[in-house]
């Protein structure tokens, strides 16, 4: 079996608007650091390593912005991998 990996955190049977993207989802046991046995052991590094790196970015570009609407984003195809071809922003 062939799990489809670009599927992982969008069931919308558990997931609550799967589709968007909410930094302050509640309900948010995503699979991004796998599960169980196969759980990641660097998870808390790269979780504080992304804390640290938002809060600086966001400290030197208060005004960084989508440079186009959300619903124009387009992602790449695929099975396996789940991601955006580009990631458009603007400052001020």
């Amino acid at each position: 079996m062939c799990p489809v990996l670009a599927s992982a955190n969008r069931d919308e049977n558990y997931f609550d608007r799967p589709d968007d993207l909410d930094v302050g989802r509640e309900n948010n046991r995503h699979l991004a650091f796998g599960d169980g046995i196969h759980f990641c052991l660097g998870a808390p590094l790269a979780r504080l390593e992304g804390r640290i790196a938002l809060a600086r970015m966001l400290a030197h570009w208060p005004d960084l912005r989508l440079a186009v609407p959300a619903g124009e984003l387009r992602f790449r195809p695929g099975l396996h991998l789940r991601g955006l071809r580009s990631l458009p922003v603007a400052f001020g």
